[in-house]
């Protein structure tokens, strides 16, 4: 039965080649095309996917793939070796997290991942034997891939599959070899065939999780095309492992659920409240395309094949369809949304101190920014000392955040420990850091910030705890040796424009840790809006501005004073004044006429305000309307703030 296993048929094929034709229409000739399996084609289709991804990625969302690796973390350690291996799919994870690293440059880590899936494309040809056009077939499992990089939206902040940007894609070429590996022995003996399959469903799930399991039934149903008896038994012994392997792996890791077992490493999207299902719809789409690329691999085809006119139309087609398809599905699952890249290019240039770069990026947003965006300017104006000239001069409308699902987005989880660091808030952004890095694991962005906590806090031992772990980094080396001197020296961190900054407000509160409920933004508007201080000019500029953000006319005066007092011969910032001028008129509990207000720019300029919204309430306007026409001419003051912007939300 053995010699038996392999069925060869060289005389029949013989025999079709050579056999004359019944055909009564013989004599006529048929239009045919010659398919050639050269490598021509496969090649090509290599290159364009290539270019495509490129572009998708290292140009098009350059800024999301930087956001990437800094809340990811591989560090050149065994502990850190020892912490992945918790889980089957552990190689596979600790590759997917070296990988990542690279995205610090978008295109070198787009490089590695683009060569990634061209071995990936090639070893899919060969593993399931597809020729010339029909090698088109194997750019549809990368083409998931490629759509699963940029599906996410903001579930970035919450998932919690570590190197999952490369780890699937490390994961899928490997499989794809070992298929191929097994298609070269399998046919030579039927007891290795088993044993092939037996020992790779132990070893692949436990390097690859869930596709080692499911690479394991590829290589079962590739037996189709053998006779009934010999082709059942690969595929019930494939069964079993996948059914067994799981359930004794379980016995071993203690950090994985029964009911994960079989989908270890596949990623899932679920917060408290919400499951998805967009995100790992390319993932369901690549299980198909295996499954089906599979049951069909085994087909021969001979070195040419001629087919009629009509079937060589309905092949291009096929071309046309699985390219078509890929670009199709790639722009359609790229998040593209404005607010959502401007958020990590204006939270990376807060981070490294560009100031100025996050107010251009602030100024470039069209239409509404979230809140979110809106509390980085703020930070970057007051930083330039400008807030009181400028923070109006901006669009203050907002909007939530856009997610294509029920995903409630919550700044908690995206900039929080950023927003808190820079108002010194330091328990709230150690807090936050940490509770985070809990949940959804600990990044680089993590502990530079719980770094520049313990810096200011005097929490030299904690510091120098972050420092070591980030020396043990590729690209935050210098980054931690830059911070590394300011351990136990004080004179050095009042010398660091950036920790000096965060460290006068520091000493001038109480560092308690109260309750914030979630809600940054609602918290710090009602902490510095409720806060008196007359020993740093710095913190009481910052009571001011958020009490002109509250509209609370009781709280704004105090402070204006306070303000006025601590500068005396300074001019007085346009939107202070603005406020005064309004709060004057509206409540006259304070006499503003000794005030020296700027005539052409406040005096003026409100007297026709007022004069151009009286005009148009009396035409009959809703307030609505009032507000889109005033926008134009008046939505740079506070007057327009206080009146037309209303109905904002934070999260």
């Amino acid at each position: 039965m053995a010699s038996n296993y392999k069925q060869k048929q060289p005389a029949q094929k013989k025999q079709a080649t050579t056999t004359k034709s019944n055909n009564p229409t013989q004599g006529k000739k048929e239009s045919v095309i010659t398919i050639n399996r050269g490598l021509w084609l496969p090649i090509l289709y290599g290159v364009l996917f290539s270019a495509f991804a490129f572009y998708m990625l290292a140009v098009k969302n350059a800024d999301y793939l930087y956001a990437i690796q800094e809340r990811s973390l591989f560090l050149y350690d065994s502990s850190f070796f020892d912490m992945t291996m918790v889980k089957p799919g552990a190689l596979m994870t600790y590759l997917g997290c070296f990988f990542t690293q690279f995205f610090y440059h978008p295109w070198l880590g787009t490089t590695m991942l683009i060569v990634i899936w061209l071995i990936t494309y090639f070893l899919t040809i060969k593993a399931f034997n597809l020729k010339g056009m029909y090698s088109v077939l194997a750019l549809l499992p990368i083409g998931a891939l490629l759509c699963s990089e940029t599906i996410l939206g903001y579930w970035i902040y919450y998932n919690k599959v570590h190197g999952y940007w490369f780890a699937p894609s490390l994961g899928l070429m490997i499989n794809m070899l070992m298929i191929w590996v097994y298609r070269m022995t399998s046919e030579k003996n039927r007891w290795i065939d088993y044993s092939f399959i037996v020992l790779w469903c132990i070893i692949g799930y436990w390097a690859t999780g869930w596709l080692g399991l499911l690479s394991t039934l590829i290589m079962a149903l590739t037996n189709v095309t053998r006779t009934p008896k010999s082709r059942i038994i690969p595929i019930l012994i494939a069964i079993a492992c996948i059914v067994v392997t799981p359930i004794i792996a379980f016995q071993f890791y203690t950090q994985m659920r029964l009911c994960d077992a079989w989908l270890v490493g596949f990623p899932i999207f679920e917060t408290e409240t919400v499951d998805a299902t967009r995100p790992w719809y390319p993932f369901v789409t690549l299980t198909i395309c295996l499954l089906v690329l599979g049951a069909m691999s085994f087909a021969r085809s001979p070195k040419t094949v001629l087919l009629k006119s009509k079937q060589a139309l309905l092949l291009i087609a096929l071309q046309i369809i699985c390219v078509a398809g890929i670009v199709l599905c790639e722009f359609g699952a790229d998040f593209d949304d404005y607010n959502y890249h401007a958020e990590f290019r204006i939270y990376r240039a807060i981070d490294e101190n560009r100031w100025q770069d996050a107010l251009e990026e602030v100024g470039a947003v069209p239409g509404d920014p979230t809140r979110e965006i809106l509390m980085l300017r703020d930070i970057a104006l007051n930083r330039t000392g400008k807030i009181g000239d400028y923070m109006f001069k901006y669009n203050n409308m907002s909007k939530a955040p856009y997610v294509y699902d029920s995903l409630d987005v919550h700044m908690a989880q995206t900039n929080s420990p950023l927003v808190y660091l820079n108002y010194a808030r330091l328990n709230f952004a150690t807090r936050w850091c940490i509770e985070n890095s809990v949940e959804h694991g600990f990044s680089y962005d993590s502990y530079k910030i719980l770094t520049r906590c313990a810096l200011v806090a005097g929490e030299y031992d904690l510091a120098r705890k972050y420092i070591n772990i980030l020396k043990k980094t590729l690209y935050y080396k210098d980054w931690a040796e830059k911070y590394e001197p300011m351990i136990g020296n004080p004179k050095l961190i009042e010398e660091s424009p950036e920790l000096s900054f965060i460290a006068e407000y520091y000493r001038h509160f109480h560092n308690m840790l109260d309750s914030d409920e979630g809600l940054v933004e609602m918290y710090l508007l009602n902490y510095f809006s409720n806060t008196m201080n007359k020993d740093s000019k710095q913190l009481q500029e910052t009571t001011l501005y958020f009490a002109l953000q509250s509209k609370d006319i009781d709280k704004f005066w105090p402070r204006f004073f306070l303000y006025a007092h601590l500068h005396p011969g300074e001019p007085m910032p346009i939107h202070y004044q603005e406020a005064a001028y309004l709060y004057g008129h509206l409540e006259q509990k304070v006499d503003i006429s000794q005030l020296p207000f700027d005539k052409e720019r406040i005096v003026n300029r409100y007297a026709a305000f007022q004069q151009t919204s009286n005009k148009l309430v009396q035409q009959g306007k809703s307030p609505e309307e009032v507000g889109s026409y005033m926008k134009a001419n008046y939505g740079d003051t506070f007057w327009w703030f206080y009146f037309f912007c209303r109905g904002l939300s934070s999260y």
